[in-house]
């Protein structure tokens, strides 16, 4: 069956490594390419970059490598449509099993494809099911099919590809070429990224240079044919586990109080057994002041506050993506017509398109002005 072509949206890369299984991702928009900007990334907690740029037949001089002499996970891309899932599983399937869960989905693709070679590899995702439904459940829905004049210059084609760090190297994951290109080695007390950040810059450089140069649009216009997004630790879920852990240690420390006569609350009700070995145990607890153990409590009880806004701001973050993913999945067009006929009646139909015209234009240039700000 075929793919569609999905949306560069933080929302539907999130919502589509859920679908698949996967726990802890989270996908961000990367706004500037300036050192600063890339300065303020936690690299211990950036599992990859995933760079969409308009793609042209270029030759490219660069040296591929062979991704088992240095363990990677390389897909070649051999389902059309497929590349902005591809080059987002490149990134997930080389992620160390200990700071991502990939769900159970993936780690039985992961073990069953570990010794084909990149085009199997590639044929492999295209035949998962699990996949290529989930990818599919983000095509943009319409009552109507729009045909391409047949003489008519067809759209722009974008590409996704995708940059990690692994085993302290740099590597570009293109499922258009044989191979992972080796950007180059991590310097000792440097961040990957950074060297991530100057390749992609180079790119985006060299195709404005290009443009500019063959008459081509303006530079504003033509790096808006780019996008960036990070692939970091899921905040939320980061929160929840460090909430979770000061719970656990509220409680033991409350109990130990208790035992001393404390007059205090036991309101965590967590399964003791379950605690982290890390926390100090009631022997550990009843050996300091108790004045300490409400000073341990005070702190538990911020902490959990600080992690509990986190939660939030990240719920109400998903909140909306599901609601803007609903709207991808509905098929508007049938309202559209309904509201278009019934403001034609009542003769103002002309006003609601010049209206809604401002409303848009104003969103464009203050999404511009954002850009230029990050920039």
């Amino acid at each position: 069956m075929s793919w569609c072509t999905i949306e560069s949206d933080p929302g539907v890369f999130t919502s589509l490594c859920e679908e698949v299984g996967v726990k802890g991702a989270l996908f961000e928009e990367v706004y500037s390419l300036e050192p600063e900007a890339f300065a303020a990334m936690d690299a211990e907690k950036t599992f990859g970059l995933v760079f969409l740029f308009k793609w042209q037949q270029e030759a490219d001089a660069r040296e591929t490598v062979d991704p088992q002499n240095y363990g990677l996970f390389f897909a070649q891309q051999v389902i059309q449509n497929a590349c902005a899932t591809q080059a987002i599983l490149s990134i997930l399937l080389n992620c160390q099993s200990d700071k991502l869960n990939l769900g159970a989905h993936l780690k039985e693709f992961k073990e069953f494809t570990m010794m084909l070679d990149p085009q199997m590899k590639g044929l492999a995702i295209g035949n998962s099911d699990v996949i290529r439904v989930a990818h599919n459940s983000f095509k943009h829905q319409s009552s109507f099919e729009i045909e391409q004049d047949k003489d008519a210059k067809g759209d722009d084609a974008f590409h996704f590809i995708g940059y990690i760090c692994h085993a302290g190297k740099v590597f570009e994951l293109d499922g258009l070429k044989k191979g992972p290109v080796l950007i180059g080695d991590v310097p000792a007390g440097g961040c990957w990224h950074e060297l991530a950040r100057v390749e992609v810059k180079r790119r985006i450089d060299a195709y404005t240079q290009k443009a500019a140069a063959s008459g081509g649009d303006d530079k504003g216009s033509v790096e808006l044919r780019f996008n960036l997004m990070s692939i970091v630790q899921d905040r939320k879920h980061e929160a929840e586990a460090l909430i979770e852990r000061e719970r656990f240690l509220r409680q033991r420390a409350n109990i130990s109080l208790v035992s001393r006569g404390e007059d205090v609350s036991l309101d965590d009700e967590v399964e003791d057994d379950d605690a982290p070995a890390d926390i100090p145990s009631f022997d550990d607890l009843s050996a300091r002041e108790i004045a300490d153990v409400h000073a341990l409590v005070a702190k538990c009880n911020s902490t959990i506050k600080g992690h509990t806004v986190v939660v939030e701001a990240e719920k109400k973050k998903r909140a909306q993506w599901a609601k803007e993913n609903t709207l991808r999945r509905t098929d508007l067009v049938p309202l559209a017509l309904c509201a278009m006929r019934h403001l034609a009646r009542k003769k103002e139909l002309l006003g609601a398109f010049e209206k809604g015209k401002a409303v848009h234009m104003k969103r464009v240039e203050e999404k511009k002005a954002a850009k230029a700000v990050a920039a």
